[in-house]
C-alpha cells in the first residue's frame, strides 16, 4: 500500500517513485539470523536443543554464551524452517 501510494503522489513516475523508497545509495540488503552464524556454532545449538530443549537461557549459558539470548531464540525460529530441523522431527 506504501509504494502505490508512493506511485501515486509522483503522479506515476515510476522513476521518481522509486528514488523516494530506495535510500541514497541503493538498498539496504538485511542478513538474516542464519547468515551470522557458523556451522559449528549451528550444530553446537543444535546439541543444546537436544539437551535442554527450548530452554534457550540454558544453551545460551552452556552452550553459546558468546550469542545474545534474543540472538538465540531468532536462529531457533530460522532452524525450525530448514530441512535439517524436517529430518530431525521425522
Amino acid at each position: 500500500f506504501h509504494a502505490m501510494d508512493t506511485l501515486q503522489r509522483n503522479g506515476y513516475d515510476l522513476a521518481k517513485a522509486m528514488s523516494t523508497l530506495v535510500p541514497q545509495g541503493g538498498p539496504v540488503l538485511c542478513r538474516d539470523e542464519m547468515e551470522e552464524w557458523s556451522a559449528s556454532e549451528a550444530m553446537l545449538f543444535e546439541e543444546a536443543l537436544e539437551k535442554y530443549g527450548k530452554d534457550f537461557n540454558d544453551i545460551r549459558q552452556d552452550f553459546l554464551p558468546w550469542k545474545s539470548l534474543a540472538s538465540i531464540v531468532q536462529f531457533y525460529y530460522m532452524w525450525k524452517t530448514t530441512d535439517r530441523y524436517i529430518q530431525q522431527v521425522k
